[in-house]
């Protein structure tokens, strides 16, 4: 029974480490565009009756002991974050369900990654003016930009992209669509990093959609969305994880001692 205690004891601090560090991670992407928290789950290890060990038991059925605790998954939270106000035409936030699809735009990786930042800059690659995130990956959209005709660019919730030549005048027709993409299963997709995804067989294929259309969200120009980490959330799980750490610890310690005592035991 020793040797259990130590082993629950151990287990409670390697899940409850994991979920500080998750915290950690969370809080510190506070003020990151467009970051989604990530939460542990936990589930209970191997219950087995006392009385399969030969320890009596009065009462049927018999009481069970644990094994510890398991880590199951740290899962991803796509709630809906805050909107911030920038009043830049290029800064673009999701309200509802999608992502922004992008790309490496050094052509070195061919993969197409998924990404709530909609913080976007014109920039010249191969002498071709494009659109980019803070990362350096291009938007993948169905539009050219000319920046010999238009000064600016508008984007209205339906991610219709309008031009605005250098006499002030908009286009009545747009220069291009900004699509947005969905999954069945969001919270399975691959974390990349900056703000990065990429879909897995959990998560499922990437749907195309037009904003605000058939369950996908609409684009608020001139907004980015803020982290969804509430602090007030965090640093509450933060006191409760160190608790629990420290509260398993001292099960390792008592256990340890025991283990002393009964090997230390003279008649």
């Amino acid at each position: 029974m020793i040797i259990k205690t130590l082993a629950s004891g151990a287990s409670g601090m390697r899940a409850h480490q994991l979920k500080l560090d998750t915290i950690g991670n969370n809080i510190a992407n506070i003020n990151t565009t467009g970051y989604k928290k990530s939460r542990v789950n936990f589930a209970d290890m191997v219950q087995q009756a006392l009385g399969d060990e030969g320890i009596p038991a009065a009462a049927d059925p018999r009481p069970a002991g644990g094994s510890g605790v398991r880590t199951v998954t740290v899962a991803r939270l796509f709630e809906q974050g805050d909107l911030l106000q920038t009043g830049r035409e290029l800064d673009l936030a999701i309200e509802g369900e999608g992502f922004f699809k992008v790309m490496p735009a050094d052509g070195e990786d061919d993969r197409e990654y998924y990404t709530r930042d909609g913080s976007f800059y014109i920039t010249t690659i191969d002498d071709e003016p494009v659109l980019v995130n803070a990362g350096g990956y291009k938007l993948d959209w169905d539009g050219q930009l000319d920046p010999e005709t238009y000064s600016s660019y508008q984007v209205n919730e339906k991610g219709e992209v309008y031009g605005l030549k250098k006499d002030g005048t908009i286009d009545k027709d747009p220069i291009g669509t900004i699509q947005l993409y969905t999954f069945a299963a969001p919270a399975n997709l691959m974390s990349k990093g900056n703000n990065l995804y990429l879909p897995t067989a959990a998560s499922g294929e990437a749907t195309a959609g037009t904003p605000g259309e058939e369950g996908v969200g609409y684009l608020r120009s001139g907004y980015l969305e803020r982290s969804n980490v509430d602090l007030a959330v965090e640093m509450i799980g933060m006191i409760e994880a160190q608790r629990a750490y420290a509260a398993n610890s001292r099960t390792v310690q008592t256990a340890d001692e025991m283990w002393d005592r009964a090997n230390n035991l003279r008649k």
